[in-house]
């Protein structure tokens, strides 16, 4: 006795489904293309993050920006920090640039920060063209057991 098998049709339905999984893919990835791409004349600057000694630190590279041209904030869960390198000219007796690499006018970069720190006690400081930021680990609270006081209401 020979088995026959029949090829599996696929309903419409599925194909729908399927074909809508894919669209909200490409919705999702199309979006994080867009979450921290410079505008036109915008240059972010290169960042690490780490943590070292019950701190977290974020070094960014910041060459030729003057202190005063940097501003550090932390707003809804991210390190945000903004600048701008001023623009600069040719040396006296050059007439123009012949080749100019170096980036230049503003940036605005936001560093997601996922870990409990203690944004009060945070220092920044500017070293050697690098920006680096301490911010201080909280100690972790999960999993630690909290007493909620109850009242009898008569």
């Amino acid at each position: 006795m020979s088995v026959v098998r029949k090829a599996l049709r696929t309903s419409l339905s599925e194909l729908a489904l399927l074909q809508r999984e894919v669209n909200q893919l490409f919705e999702r990835l199309s979006e994080a293309e867009r979450v921290e791409r410079p505008e036109s004349a915008a240059w972010l600057p290169s960042a690490d993050v780490y943590e070292c000694g019950g701190n977290l630190k974020v070094v960014m590279e910041v060459p030729g920006i003057a202190l005063e041209s940097l501003r550090v904030t932390f707003k809804d869960h991210d390190l945000v920090v903004s600048g701008e390198r001023r623009e600069r000219r040719p040396g006296s007796g050059a007439a123009a640039f012949v080749c100019m690499e170096r980036h230049q006018g503003r940036f605005k970069r936001a560093i997601p920060i996922d870990i409990a720190v203690d944004f009060q006690k945070a220092e920044a400081r500017l070293t050697g063209g690098l920006l680096i930021v301490t911010l201080p680990r909280l100690k972790d609270r999960r999993g630690r057991e909290t007493v909620i006081p109850l009242r009898r209401e008569e």
